[in-house]
């Protein structure tokens, strides 16, 4: 089997990049009337999908530094819309939801996610064959990473563009 020249590998690069930014406009501006922020939108769909999170499980689902996500759940607590609980029997322990004050009053925010998905995948005509052919080529793109992310993740100081340091 032969290798992926340069040239496709600055392709899907750039296809990455490209729907990355298209989701983000698409996202910012479908929910934009809601008053938050992405990175914000982005907790609030994930304590909705996961109650009683804890805040370092949060931080590795949403890709972000703890200070980062840290940040964002002071903003949402003052605003009333996530509850912070401390238990009393080990305080570094964070557990995070939404108040049921805001999972009350935005239920159409949290239902109209699953139909903003559904709106671009399946509107667009996306087949169950194609969306399957996208979810192994892109599982084959994530497993190529991850050695690479394992590396960076055991030695921060690494920059990952060493010749000795290929996987």
């Amino acid at each position: 089997m032969q290798q992926c020249s340069n040239d496709q590998m600055e392709k899907i690069v750039e296809l990455f990049r490209s729907i990355q930014r298209k989701m983000r406009e698409v996202a910012a501006q479908k929910f934009r009337a809601y008053g938050f922020t992405l990175p914000q939108l982005n907790l609030v769909f994930i304590l909705y999908e996961t109650p009683d999170i804890m805040l370092n499980e949060l931080t590795k689902k949403m890709g972000l530094s703890q200070s980062t996500v840290s940040s964002i759940v002071d903003r949402l607590v003052n605003q009333g819309v996530v509850v912070r609980q401390i238990p009393k029997d080990n305080r570094r322990s964070v557990h995070l939801s939404l108040s049921p004050e805001f999972m009350e009053n935005n239920r159409s925010l949290l239902d109209y996610r699953n139909k903003f998905l559904d709106d671009i995948f399946n509107f667009q005509g996306l087949s169950a064959e194609d969306a399957d052919t996208i979810i192994y080529a892109l599982g084959k793109v994530d497993k190529l990473f991850r050695p690479v992310s394992e590396k960076i993740k055991a030695n921060p100081a690494m920059d990952g563009c060493r010749q000795d340091d290929n996987p």
